[in-house]
């Protein structure tokens, strides 16, 4: 909206212009007679913003010219621009376009090496995880797979439809009250069965007439399948025939990650989400879901999706006394505490990393799941376990996400024959293969095969020089008032910044010359 007409005195080369007017004369419109915004009085205002040590790069464009693509943006989005306006921001949209791209590309570099930072205690604890939760799906599945269907990822029509809750059915164990913690470091593993072993599922899932039973963590895997390009994504399951019934059942069990494939980066997430349930609740105060004291927790719910049934097995990480003692549930964001010029311009009135979709669907789904009251705590660390902060969500706090892709995918495997499957995604591909269990394989046989005992074998640890893309989330932008996002600081900043510290910093050669004068 643009802002009102006022009358403003030209500003002088000299003036000093406080921050406050700053932001004020940046967002003026049709100003008569207009401030003199590209001033040396107006850049020198705005480098007193920049970090102390900043000494470029700078863009191509002046603070003035920024401050108009701003204006010219925000009115294009409540009006029609006139022709010369119009011009004006299709002229500088293409420079700052090629300004972004470059901003963008080069935090990612910087960034990238800190990703495949992690505690050697971590790697190994993870990896020795990951070998545990392997040998489980092994001990379920089949050695032997052949590429049974290919379907894309991509969703598509984005289209909403209803998860609609049906009814609890069952609730068993206790969960702690929620606590604060200044860092993560105790980690304590749950022996969780696979869905498919679980006879309460099978139980309830008969009693339901139940087309999918799946846990809470698999079905956010396959909700961000259509996000999950840049990573893998391994998933078995089980299609049976229901009892007394032609129609087949889907028995979906948690995401297993190859040990081959995990990224420091995956691990630390992995493991400081594991850990914030331990460091982040009071195990002094209780809550009981239910009579059976068991040491770990589950809930059985009912739900219906698009006309399919489903039975969703989830585990409540602890309650909250002040909300009720409504559900809560953990999550860690591992965030890269870089400090390249592209993190400081970004990060000059905070810092945090943007939310990815992978992470918005997890969230959301955890939340909306465990009931309205209920929210994920998320627990933002450094790669040490450093708490930075921790933030809370709810599913209100999230756009409805779509969820046509979800229902037709499991439509699709409930299409199934009768059989045990892997769905596996491989990282930069737009589809994936559901391999299906055979007793064996003809290898002279020009066929995609799959040996899960290959997949799943053990590593001691991550592999330091593993494929970190997928895991790169950029910086949320935190940067200066009258600053287009993710470019670099004005060209009129130049002259007010200091220069490098190299500049005044006596060469090598010159010091030993000093040296030896010194001693004759």
């Amino acid at each position: 909206m643009s802002s009102p007409q006022m009358n403003s005195p030209p500003v002088r080369q000299d003036a000093q212009v406080s921050s406050d007017m700053l932001v004020a004369m940046m967002a003026v419109e049709g100003v008569e007679p207009k401030p003199d915004l590209s001033s040396d009085a107006l850049a020198k205002a705005m480098a007193t913003k920049l970090p102390k040590t900043y000494a470029g790069p700078f863009s191509q464009l002046t603070t003035l010219e920024h401050a108009q693509y701003l204006s010219l943006v925000q009115r294009s989005k409540t009006s029609q621009l006139n022709g010369r306006d119009a011009s004006d921001l299709l002229r500088l949209r293409s420079r700052i376009d090629i300004e972004q791209q470059k901003f963008r590309s080069q935090a990612r570099e910087q960034c990238l090496p800190f990703l495949r930072q992690i505690q050697d205690n971590v790697n190994m604890q993870m990896c020795r995880e990951l070998g545990t939760r392997a040998r489980r799906v092994l001990a379920a599945y089949p050695q032997q797979f052949r590429a049974h269907k290919v379907r894309t990822i991509r969703a598509g029509v984005s289209k909403y439809e209803p998860l609609e809750f049906k009814g609890m059915l069952f609730q068993r164990g206790s969960c702690a009250h929620v606590a604060e913690a200044a860092k993560l470091s105790r980690v304590e593993w749950a022996d969780e069965e696979l869905v498919s072993m679980d006879e309460k599922a099978r139980e309830v899932a008969e009693t339901t007439e139940a087309d999918v039973v799946v846990s809470d963590t698999a079905l956010a895997a396959l909700l961000s399948l259509p996000h999950a390009y840049l990573r893998d994504v391994f998933v078995p399951f089980v299609v049976e025939e229901k009892p007394g019934d032609s129609s087949m059942r889907v028995i979906i069990d948690d995401q297993v990650v190859p040990p081959h494939s995990a990224t420091p980066h995956m691990l630390n997430e992995m493991y400081y989400a594991q850990s914030a349930r331990s460091d982040l609740t009071d195990p002094t105060c209780k809550l009981s879901l239910s009579e059976s004291q068991t040491p770990s927790n589950a809930t059985y719910t009912q739900w219906e999706l698009n006309g399919q049934r489903l039975v969703i097995r989830y585990t409540v990480h602890a309650f909250s006394k002040s909300d009720g003692d409504a559900a809560v549930t953990f999550a860690a964001k591992v965030e890269t505490q870089t400090n390249s010029v592209e993190a400081q311009l970004a990060s000059i009135r905070g810092r945090n990393e943007e939310i990815v979709e992978r992470e918005r669907l997890a969230w959301w789904l955890a939340a909306y799941l465990r009931g309205s009251a209920s929210h994920v705590r998320v627990a933002h660390v450094d790669t040490m376990g450093n708490v930075l902060r921790v933030s809370q969500h709810t599913a209100s706090d999230v756009q409805v996400p779509p969820t046509r892709a979800l229902s037709e995918l499991l439509r699709d495997l409930a299409q199934l024959p009768k059989g045990k499957y892997v769905l596996v995604h491989r990282r930069h591909a737009w589809d994936a293969t559901v391999f299906r269990a055979v007793d064996g394989v003809d290898k002279r046989k020009s066929e995609a095969v799959l040996d899960l005992r290959d997949e799943l074998a053990p590593v001691e640890m991550a592999d330091a020089e593993a494929d970190v893309e997928g895991d790169y989330v950029p910086m949320a932008w935190h940067g200066m008032p009258g600053h287009v996002p993710y470019t670099y600081a004005p060209c009129d900043l130049e002259p007010f910044c200091s220069p490098p510290v190299t500049w005044n910093k006596p060469s090598r050669t010159r010091r030993k010359q000093k040296k030896r004068k010194a001693k004759q």
